[in-house]
């Protein structure tokens, strides 16, 4: 495809005192029933750590914490530095007392936990786990934080242990319960992962053992990993310890238990009344500590992230009953509603939409983008005509002009403004959904109800006939771009406003003279085609789609030669802009990382996908162009635009395999984007040609050379491009 040019503090030696009591049983010799392996030596050493030497009096721990409350200076001090020599042995207690009643109890209690000595990186740890818990502990909350982030990009098995202390003993709540969610969806971003691997062939099966079936985990990891968190969390009542509980259950099933965090979310949600005076009853009844509190936002994530759990283990059913059952858990905001909703949508979980319109119809019928979002799930589920009542709904709502009606109110034309441009957002997001009639539908209410000279309304015909374009009707986008043109021709105002929010006259008017190329070939008018298309490329030579067109458009030997002239005079060109970037980089200092050296890749990537569009699809030096395309991907992987112009590439050297899983992960990043799909249905219709007999699930195992992007890459990416992805039920663990 083408693309346009871009103008822990460190280990301390710990007093056998300071380990916890709670862990008296060694894991060090256990033997997995199954297996009969020992633990792994990570895990070992992190069991080793935990063993305890002396065992503390939990009544003399009780009798300190109620001396930090002593009318005596003397014994306030005294059971402090008691308690601070004992440590992690006195961490739940003192964790528990951070509620006391008694507020002096509980500031000391604070403070205590906050301060006790906790080796958050051992010996055994990888050298990588060490750096990132380096002076973790004298971090601040959001730097914690991140180094939370940096171990789940981690292997599940590399930092599983680490993640377990910080699960355990992170004094902060939160970091608490956002270190055991990490835990939780740490397997499932490495399978996800794992499925898009570059081959043809089934990427979660390949290589495996049998036993290798729970989120790439296998029965004798699982095992290992259940025993140290019942171990680890046996007498842990924060919420954190007891979803470590009930994972290490899961881990032993091999299954999503649903009914389990059922019962955990019950509890949790009645947590947002229990107040720090909350009674020993009250306490004994909710099975957790005084005045614990966890936000509805955390609530949600942690929800919704069990239910993604759910369905990549391919229990489909149990996510869509678990999550329309906490369907409360949402939080009344329309992002929130939205994102849930578009990824229910993606993954056919239909029930969860009517079960969240039900819930919050109220903002529902206040926001497009969720009335839409129903309709999408209705038409999925063969409702169309109330499909189709949803939309009208939705494209009645944010009115772009007042009413006649004197009875009416009549709205600031600011706010009519913002309507429309949000009519224009709707609209852009409507068809990278696919959903091409509704986007139309909504760019048509700002063509026809604004005048021509309003910028919402030529934003709108511009739009429009790009995506009528990228479906293949030319007619459509003249009748659209003619009157526009025409009017910025008449109007030296009209152009000059227009100028000032970023429109270009010249590619436009290219655009249009492109366009009526088109269509004038389609109705085999090849002489005035050419015309059209002459003077096209001559007002955007960089434009080398119109190029490829021309190269295309079979009108005469005279015409030929000429196109190929030019293309030769393109490629030349990229020749030059490529050596000129180089140099200039080198002179400049590019061997340095930083921002020069990502400047200098965009700039090279961008040229030599030029390079390589060009040439694959009209002639020229095919393998320079796909080792120009895979180099392009190396610098910038994961763009599904390069992707595009690889799987052309490919299809340029006769390699159908490589070509059409190529183009699959561009599809993939972009499913609804009808070039990337026309193109993707090509190459597999020559492959079938190619093979008769055959079907595509018969197609090689191929492993291709192209670096992948992390999807914090692909995010990052699209934010650049001014596109805000929806939230993912992993997206907390990038934030």
């Amino acid at each position: 495809m083408r693309i346009q040019n871009p103008s822990n503090q460190p280990a301390k030696t710990v007093p056998s005192l300071l380990l916890s009591s709670i862990l008296l049983v060694p894991l060090a010799g256990i033997v997995e029933p199954s297996a009969g392996s020992l633990m792994s030596s990570t895990a070992m050493a992190d069991s080793e750590w935990h063993r305890t030497v002396p065992v503390v009096n939990d009544g003399e721990i009780a009798e300190l914490i109620e001396g930090l409350g002593s009318e005596s200076y003397a014994t306030r001090v005294r059971c402090r530095q008691r308690l601070s020599r004992i440590g992690l042995a006195a961490f739940d207690a003192l964790r528990q007392a951070r509620h006391h009643p008694d507020s002096e109890i509980a500031i000391a209690a604070r403070k205590l936990t906050s301060g006790v000595e906790v080796p958050w990186s051992v010996s055994t740890d990888s050298a990588t786990v060490q750096e990132i818990l380096s002076e973790y502990g004298s971090r601040s909350v959001l730097a914690r934080r991140q180094r939370i982030g940096q171990l789940v990009a981690l292997p599940t098995m590399d930092s599983f242990p680490a993640l377990v202390r910080l699960t355990r003993y992170e004094a902060e709540p939160t970091l608490s319960r956002f270190a055991a969610m990490a835990l939780l969806a740490q397997p499932v971003r490495e399978t996800l992962a794992l499925q898009s691997e570059w081959t043809t062939d089934d990427a979660t099966k390949r290589g495996k053992s049998p036993e290798d079936d729970w989120l790439g985990l296998s029965a004798h990891d699982r095992s290992l990993m259940a025993i140290h968190l019942q171990q680890v969390f046996a007498n842990d009542t924060e919420f954190s310890g007891q979803w470590m509980i009930h994972y290490a259950k899961e881990l032993e099933s091999g299954r999503f238990e649903a009914d389990g965090w059922s019962e955990l979310i019950d509890v949790m949600e009645s947590s947002w009344e229990i107040d720090v005076d909350a009674s020993g009853q009250e306490v004994a009844r909710g099975k957790i500590a005084p005045g614990a509190i966890i936000s509805g936002d955390e609530l949600f994530r942690l929800t919704w992230l069990n239910a993604e759990r759910a369905r990549v283990l391919g229990q489909e059913d149990d996510a869509s009953r678990f999550f329309t059952q906490h369907i409360d858990v949402i939080p009344p905001r329309t992002r929130e509603l939205t994102d849930a909703a578009l990824w229910a949508i993606d993954h056919k979980l239909f029930d969860v939409i009517t079960a969240a319109h039900a819930k919050h119809r109220s903002l529902f019928e206040k926001s497009p983008s969720l009335l839409y979002a129903s309709a999408e799930a209705l038409l999925e589920s063969e409702q169309p005509e109330l499909a189709t009542e949803r939309t009208k709904q939705a494209l009645a709502l944010n009115p772009v002009v007042n009413s006649n009606d004197a009875g009416e109110p009549q709205l600031h034309p600011v706010l009519l403004e913002n309507h429309a441009e949000a009519h224009l957002r709707i609209a852009a997001d409507l068809i990278d959904r696919g959903l091409s009639d509704w986007a139309q539908a909504e760019y048509r209410k700002l063509i026809d109800e604004l005048p021509l000279h309003n910028i919402e309304s030529s934003t709108a015909r511009i739009e429009l006939a790009e995506h009528l374009a990228e479906l293949l009707q030319p007619a459509e986008v003249v009748a659209l771009l003619q009157p526009l043109v025409e009017r910025i021709e008449k109007d030296d105002d009209f152009r000059h406003k227009l100028m000032a929010h970023d429109f270009d006259y010249q590619s436009l008017r290219s655009h249009l003279d492109f366009q009526a190329g088109l269509d004038l070939a389609n109705r085999d008018d090849k002489a005035a085609a050419s015309e059209r298309m002459q003077t096209a490329f001559s007002m955007d030579p960089e434009n080398i789609d119109i190029l490829i067109a021309m190269y295309r458009l079979d009108w005469n030997d005279e015409w030929k030669e000429d196109v190929v002239s030019k293309i030769e005079s393109v490629l030349a060109e990229i020749d030059e802009d490529i050596e000129e970037t180089r140099q200039t980089f080198r002179e400049t200092g590019n061997g340095r990382p930083g921002r020069q050296t990502a400047i200098r890749d965009m700039l090279l990537a961008n040229f030599y996908n030029q390079y390589a569009w060009l040439v694959s699809n009209t002639e020229g030096d095919y393998d320079k162009a796909l080792k120009r395309s895979i180099e392009s991907l190396e610098m910038s992987p994961g763009s599904e635009a390069l992707l595009d112009t690889c799987g052309r590439c490919y299809f340029a050297t006769g390699d159908l395999p490589a070509a059409i899983v190529t183009q699959r992960k561009a599809v993939e990043m972009t499913p609804n984007s009808p070039p990337l799909r026309r193109q993707l249905k090509m190459f597999e219709n020559a492959w079938l040609d190619a093979n008769p007999g055959k079907t595509l699930q018969e197609l090689p195992v191929v492993e291709l050379p192209i670096a992948t992007a992390s999807s914090q890459e692909r995010t990052d990416r699209q934010r650049r491009l001014g596109v805000v992805p929806p939230d993912g039920p992993l997206s907390f663990l990038d934030n």
